[in-house]
């Protein structure tokens, strides 16, 4: 069972998602994303009814506020595309490439496109 939610087998949390997202991502070859905030905004707004949509933006509150769970399945819900995306917004984060302020406005933002949908 997860630690992050007893009784539950299904969940992850969010440091165990990420992991999960890195090795399934580890054999596809990927291109640098220049401005991953930006395009993982840009694809929330897109379509932010999808469930890929939904997912990233779960993902951006999670690596913003360092919380929240995932399910197993959550990891095969995105497509190699968006795999790079979130894999680059991981890094990103790692390495501190963005103010905290972005990331709170880029995830706001993204929350709001799912609310307007």
């Amino acid at each position: 069972m997860s630690a992050s939610t007893p009784g539950t087998i299904d969940a992850l949390s969010a440091a165990q998602f990420e992991e999960r997202l890195r090795h399934a991502g580890r054999f596809g070859a990927r291109s640098p994303i220049p401005h991953p905030l930006a395009a993982a905004l840009s694809a929330v707004e897109r379509s932010p009814a999808c469930a890929q949509s939904r997912l990233l933006t779960r993902l951006l509150d999670a690596l913003t506020y360092e919380r929240g769970d995932f399910r197993h399945a959550d990891v095969s819900a995105l497509d190699a595309t968006a795999l790079a995306l979130a894999i680059a917004l991981m890094d990103g984060k790692a390495a501190g490439a963005w103010r905290r302020e972005e990331w709170v406005r880029v995830t706001d933002s993204a929350k709001d496109a799912e609310v307007r949908a």
